[in-house]
């Protein structure tokens, strides 16, 4: 599929669709589609964490044992799982994703990682993982509980709030952690709420998520001490750019415009912090930067309309992948998801003069 506009001049050199993650095939199962895809570095290699994945197989039991709470495109013996996540040793993203090995289960199926237990599952919970850091051997991850409100729908949820989990990258296995004896370390405060779309480590932990009231998205941050990920009580929010933080989680400022879910890192050859982020409805790749973490981010740049099908009503989960950057950080790859269970795209993008 071609991009669909031209890119803006001095900045985008070139931009190409590199397809669709390669739909994981073995005699168990096929992976049809899925949405997510964050990646975090380990030792030797990358960890992918999935959210809503779509599996087609011929074992009525694996079927049986994953039925969904939301209405999926198969008449076929399906199965859904609303977390999953893979690793890959390969060197280039696109080998990565063609190579990806599933944590699975007793069943030869690739499991979710985020298991509700018997309450949470009579609640209608189902559980995304957001993204996170390799500390200890261990990947230390966000992630979000929704509750289905309208099973007939697959917009039909809410989202409750926000937990910490740790995934052991040899395994698979995960522990969730409580406050107060909750798995939600974060309340919903307003109509979508994400923490932990993009965790960064410098001399802090930072912690990039988004609020939405209305149509607009906005981009908040926090930060912890690394060895406090787990400790609620020991993150501080960021009121405004000028580097004043809060330890009050009501009185958290914004970064201004986002998507609900972006990915920051900082890019080398442009030697700043770059915000990359999707504008669901209009399905642009948008580009913010900034000279510090915390800002301030620039206005919305608007760089290319992003190839997708024409039934599609939004794009979304805009990422960045910048382990894989090559020269300096001057050619870099980003996915994105469509609804109703497609494979995610990939992009490369070659920049030119910041």
């Amino acid at each position: 599929m071609p991009l669909k506009s031209s890119f803006r001049s001095g900045l985008i050199q070139n931009a190409r669709f590199l397809g669709h993650f390669s739909q994981k095939r073995t005699s168990e199962y096929l992976v049809l589609g899925q949405d997510g895809g964050q990646s975090v570095s380990l030792r030797d290699g990358v960890l992918f964490f999935f959210s809503d994945s779509l599996l087609l197989t011929s074992d009525r039991r694996a079927a049986s044992a994953h039925p969904s709470p939301i209405p999926v495109p198969s008449s076929l013996q399906s199965v859904f799982l609303a977390n999953c996540a893979a690793v890959s040793q390969a060197p280039n993203i696109q080998s990565a994703l063609a190579n990806l090995e599933y944590f699975l289960g007793d069943d030869g199926m690739p499991r979710e990682i985020l298991k509700p237990t018997e309450r949470e599952l009579f609640r209608r919970l189902r559980f995304w993982p957001e993204h996170g850091i390799l500390r200890d051997g261990l990947v230390y991850f966000f992630y979000l509980g929704l509750q289905t409100t309208d099973p007939s729908t697959v917009w039909g949820f809410r989202t409750l709030g926000v937990g910490v989990a740790a995934l052991d990258p040899r395994t698979g296995e995960c522990e969730r952690f409580t406050h107060r004896g909750d798995w939600i370390f974060w309340r919903n405060p307003a109509e979508d709420f994400h923490f932990g779309v993009q965790a960064l480590i410098e001399d802090y932990l930072y912690v990039f998520g988004s609020v939405r009231s209305g149509i607009q998205s906005e981009a908040t941050l926090a930060r912890v001490r690394p060895s406090q990920i787990t400790d609620r009580n020991g993150y501080e929010y960021l009121v405004s750019s000028e580097g004043i933080w809060t330890n009050r989680f009501e009185d958290a400022g914004t970064l201004g415009p986002s998507a609900a879910a972006y990915s920051v890192s900082f890019n080398p050859h442009f030697g700043c912090y770059t915000m990359w982020l999707v504008d669901e409805y209009r399905k642009r790749l948008m580009l913010r930067t900034a000279d510090r973490i915390w800002g301030p981010y620039s206005d919305p740049i608007d760089l290319i309309g992003l190839p997708h099908d024409p039934s599609s009503v939004l794009a979304y989960l805009g990422f960045e992948h910048p382990q894989f950057q090559q020269q300096n950080g001057r050619k870099i790859f980003l996915s994105y998801c469509e609804p109703h269970f497609a494979s995610s795209s990939l992009i490369t993008l070659t920049i030119g003069n910041p």
